[in-house]
């Protein structure tokens, strides 16, 4: 059920990082190195608890957007506007959270749920290396009978000197969904955002994706997902979201760790599968990020 009071958030300063993150929807809402963003969050963000906090990294689950069907109501599934339990860490995590389906009874659509589910997800740093980096995971358990048919999105916001400069790389070759014209295709090459963008990609097994982004690379190497959605409103839809600023948009671009649609996930009774992402900052020499 959505908070009954206003979300408290929690902060972590680790070396160069900081990261904060709500029970909210288990929701990681920004991680800062050396006070730059790296995750992004709305400065117009509604954080009392009455919707989805707009940026960071928001769950997606049991579907994607409105559903495989585009019927589906609340978008994006349950979980994100329900408040997680904390759950223990272990080893480098820095929080963890579970819930379960029973933690979303007498929410609004959880007449749509597929099955029993429980999730457990952390936020990882990972033993530091030559360049810092932020572990997501999320588990998906399926304590049922049957396969539990679900979709899941990582929906991570990333922050960005300027979109229309920016490309992603390690997609070239991918067959498409562009949900904007709504026809697919194959990239021919970089993905680069000319306008307002809503891509699934295809990147099964476990994609090396790059967002260059003029004076640092971001690198994303994911898990158990089937797809990379990227997206920007850009200018038009983002005047009409109250949750974010009119001139905001350049500044984020979302690279979504997902499977969805029919490359959603089938989980088998008694299993649990893990979708995941680990987000590396590399700097352009001569630059700090």
């Amino acid at each position: 059920m959505p908070s009954a009071t206003s979300p408290t958030p929690r902060t972590v300063v680790h070396g160069s990082s900081r990261l904060v993150a709500y029970d909210f929807g288990a929701h990681l809402s920004s991680w800062e190195l050396d006070g730059r963003p790296v995750v992004w969050c709305s400065e117009a963000a509604v954080l009392d608890g009455s919707k989805a906090i707009r940026g960071g990294v928001p769950v997606c689950f049991p579907w994607f957007a409105a559903g495989p069907d585009g019927s589906l109501s609340p978008s994006h599934g349950l979980v994100r506007t329900t408040s997680w339990h904390r759950a223990a860490a272990r080893d480098t995590e820095v929080w963890a959270w579970t819930v379960t389906d029973e933690d979303v009874a007498g929410s609004p659509g959880v007449e749509h749920l597929p099955g029993p589910f429980r999730l457990r997800y952390a936020v990882s740093l990972p033993t530091p290396a030559e360049h810092p980096s932020l572990r997501l995971d999320l588990e998906v358990t399926n304590p049922g009978a049957e396969v539990l048919p679900v979709e899941v999105a990582l929906h991570t916001y990333l922050a960005v000197h300027d979109v229309l400069q920016t490309q992603v790389l390690g997609l070239e070759g991918a067959g498409y969904l562009d949900k904007t014209t709504g026809r697919r295709g194959r990239l021919q090459g970089p993905l680069r955002i000319q306008g307002p963008t809503d891509a699934v990609v295809d990147s099964p097994g476990q994609p090396h994706v790059e967002v260059v982004d003029g004076d640092r690379r971001l690198v994303l190497e994911t898990q158990g997902s089937t797809q990379t959605v990227v997206w920007n409103p850009g200018p038009e839809q983002a005047a009409e979201m109250s949750d974010l600023q009119d001139d905001a948009w350049p500044g984020f671009l979302c690279v979504e760790t997902a499977a969805t649609g029919d490359r959603g996930l089938r989980v088998p009774p008694g299993a649990t599968h893990t979708v995941g992402c680990t987000i590396t900052v590399h700097d352009t020499p001569g630059r700090r990020g």
